[in-house]
């Protein structure tokens, strides 16, 4: 094969190759579209009103629409040994007393999603807890939140929630490892 044949072959099936990928490509981008982020960040914007009371109800609704029938709620030092699981017991922490409101706020900060290609997304952000009563607000607490949500007939759900308190400068603890689009700790994470 003369060297001219030879870069043309090469070529040729570097073209061949760079569109049997894109082709790939464009089908798992299919899977995850720009409605299914906003979806997702609407779940969070819906489950923080429920979860301050604000949304109206009183029966926790909000909040337990936000995630799956089944979905595990784990939060705060005993939630993390003991998760929240089912959408009775979800709903529950969820409901308040009338009128309703709380002087807490909730705020959902840079949310990182992660679409999974199989119908769920992986998301990471901050949820900033104020006291929107005292003047100027306080901040009370600073977490991270590790979420798993699934794509289901009502739409975008959470199906599983890790949120816990930052204690250093990375989410749940010092030893905690970024691995594979998750956060993984020798002891556990969390408090």
């Amino acid at each position: 094969m003369t060297h001219s044949k030879w870069i043309a072959a090469v070529a040729c099936a570097l073209a061949v190759g760079a569109g049997a990928g894109w082709n790939y490509k464009s089908e798992a981008a299919e899977k995850f579209t720009a409605d299914d982020y906003v979806a997702i960040l609407q779940g969070y914007a819906e489950y923080v009103q429920g979860v301050d009371g604000i949304a109206g109800d009183c029966k926790g609704e909000h909040y337990a629409n936000a995630f799956t029938d089944d979905g595990m709620m784990q939060a705060g030092p005993e939630r993390l040994k003991t998760p929240l699981g089912g959408r009775e017991q979800i709903l529950k922490m969820g409901t308040k007393n009338p009128p309703c409101t709380s002087s807490s706020r909730h705020m959902v900060t840079n949310p990182v999603v992660r679409p999974n290609g199989d119908g769920t997304a992986r998301v990471s952000a901050y949820i900033l807890l104020f006291n929107q009563a005292a003047n100027p607000p306080v901040l009370l607490s600073h977490r991270a939140t590790n979420d798993l949500w699934v794509k289901t007939p009502k739409g975008w759900k959470m199906k599983h929630r890790i949120n816990s308190t930052i204690k250093s400068n990375t989410p749940f603890d010092k030893e905690a490892k970024w691995v594979k689009g998750e956060w993984v700790c020798p002891n556990g994470c969390g408090y």
